[in-house]
């Protein structure tokens, strides 16, 4: 079976993503390697390639530079200096997010000497992101992830979901996209979610003589797909664009949402996509398969092969249940998120419980949190500055007026502009940060308008992103396998799409009203 890595990919850079994981530095096991496409040796066609490669990096950085001379010249009579050049840096590094000719949390970093040289904003205000909960949050959930992949605990919830579902009609599906689901409570992270998910999917296709290429492995890989992308739907911390979409409600509308909060707005939604994601993935890669014979019994034995469960594994559970009880009971103790994460990190490797080393639980990745930090100075800033006051003027019309006066119309809009954007802004928080705070202002404008729960929408909005490969770091690790391929994602993508959209519009029209959100 695959060894699963310890190399936690970038959660922020979603294109051949974020920070930067691309298909060539996704996980991967070695059956996964030995189908992959295989690089040519040096010579004339790879020197060719790599001067075609250099002369579009320089075309990507020259449209970057196009986009602020526009916006910094073009707005000349319309902003003042500091919004100007705020937005105009912003859809800068916007372009180069998208193109990436060199790694997002460069372009992250360029963003801090950039805006304060030019005297649009304070060096205090451009590093204040970095200051923020969600920064040591992120840092809380990497060290918890580190503890957990220390331990068997992981591969034995999977083992045990594939047992039970396995050997059932589109089991073994079901029990791919549930298997995420309950990571996503005590791994906050989607990229080791899916490199903990990968290996043992692995695993499966070698037992079941599923080779790459089949249909068969074409549904089960996008399986990991869907069920990783899905699984930061309801738990706050288990979704980068959570963080960072709380961390803007809560700046620009003086409020504070809570773990509990998110959960229960967004619970129902989460428990009808399980379902119907399954669903759409089974009618998608129609196959006459067996049923699967051998699977319930291999599982078995590698249940055996762990043992039974260990007192360090029931001291881990016993961290990881306090932890969400803590997280579940904010409302109480009033504790934000980062607290119960990092005592839960503490107690992991505490004299006498320890269940992980302490060493290996600090081994966290820095470019995520530059990416974070970066992402949550740029909302203050393009708040701070006024852009999205601007903004939302620019955008004022009748039209808009008019989508914003019905809550569960205005729901429906922001879904579907946030989907839009998220196909040319691949990046996740680049999708937040593009989409919440003009939303926010919009609503302002319109007193009908639930300024919260549409900024929440537009957030979550922001998470699914079926499509095309580079909107979901999942997305990029799984096709970096080389088992699927760009155009596996369009039929259940579109299907999936739809669903998100109309359960949104349904969600606005029952459970969010119900809660007296409008």
């Amino acid at each position: 079976m695959s060894t699963m890595t310890n190399r936690q990919p970038d959660e922020e850079a979603v294109r051949p993503e974020s920070d930067a994981v691309s298909p060539e530095s996704a996980v991967t096991s070695p059956e996964s390697v030995a189908t992959s496409p295989k690089s040519t040796a040096d010579g004339p066609e790879s020197a060719t390639a790599k001067r075609r490669k250099a002369l579009r990096k320089l075309f990507w950085f020259a449209l970057s530079v196009l986009a602020f001379v526009l916006v910094y010249f073009g707005l000349e009579a319309y902003m003042d200096y500091g919004a100007r050049v705020t937005l105009a840096i912003t859809l800068a590094v916007i372009v180069l997010w998208v193109l990436e000719p060199i790694p997002f949390s460069m372009t992250a970093v360029l963003v801090l000497f950039l805006l304060p040289i030019s005297g649009a904003v304070s060096t205090d205000l451009i590093l204040s992101g970095f200051a923020a909960p969600a920064i040591f949050l992120i840092v809380a959930g990497m060290m918890i992830a580190s503890g957990v992949e220390q331990t068997p605990l992981g591969k034995r919830l999977a083992y045990q979901l594939l047992y039970w579902f396995g050997e059932k009609k589109g089991g073994v599906l079901a029990g791919i996209i549930l298997v995420p689901q309950v990571m996503a409570f005590f791994i906050p992270a989607a990229a080791v979610r899916t490199a903990m998910l990968l290996p043992i999917v692995f695993s499966i296709t070698s037992i079941l003589g599923v080779k790459a290429g089949d249909v068969r492995g074409k549904k089960l890989m996008m399986g990991v797909v869907i069920g990783c992308g899905i699984s930061g739907t309801a738990v706050l911390p288990a979704a980068l664009g959570n963080v960072i979409t709380v961390d803007l409600i809560n700046t620009y509308l003086q409020t504070h949402v809570t773990y509990t909060d998110w959960l229960v707005l967004a619970l129902p939604m989460w428990l009808i996509m399980i379902p119907a994601s399954w669903w759409v993935l089974y009618r998608s890669f129609p196959v006459k398969e067996p049923m699967p014979s051998g699977l319930k019994e291999k599982m078995k034995e590698l249940i055996a092969e762990l043992g039974p469960v260990s007192s360090r594994e029931k001291r881990l559970m016993g961290i990881l249940a306090g932890v969400c009880v803590l997280w579940a009971l904010e409302g109480v103790h009033g504790w934000p998120p980062v607290i119960p994460a990092l005592i839960g990190a503490v107690l992991m490797a505490w004299p006498g419980i320890k269940v992980a080393d302490w060493e290996k639980i600090l081994d966290v990745k820095f470019a995520p949190l530059v990416m974070l930090g970066v992402t949550l100075s740029l909302g203050r800033a393009l708040y701070e500055t006024g852009v999205t006051g601007y903004l939302s003027k620019w955008m004022e019309s009748d039209l808009t007026l008019y989508l914003f006066s019905n809550p569960a119309l205005a729901v429906l809009t922001v879904a579907v502009l946030t989907q839009l954007i998220h196909k040319v802004t691949s990046n996740v928080s680049t999708a937040v940060i593009a989409t919440v705070p003009v939303v926010m202002a919009l609503a302002a404008h319109s007193p009908d308008s639930p300024a919260l729960l549409l900024a929440f929408v537009a957030g979550l909005t922001s998470l699914y992103g079926f499509i095309l490969v580079v909107e979901t770091i999942p997305g990029v690790m799984v096709h970096g396998t080389g088992w699927v391929t760009q155009q596996d994602f369009f039929v259940p993508g579109f299907w999936l799409t739809l669903v998100t959209t109309g359960l949104t519009f349904l969600m606005a029209l029952t459970w969010w009203k119900w809660l007296g959100y409008y």
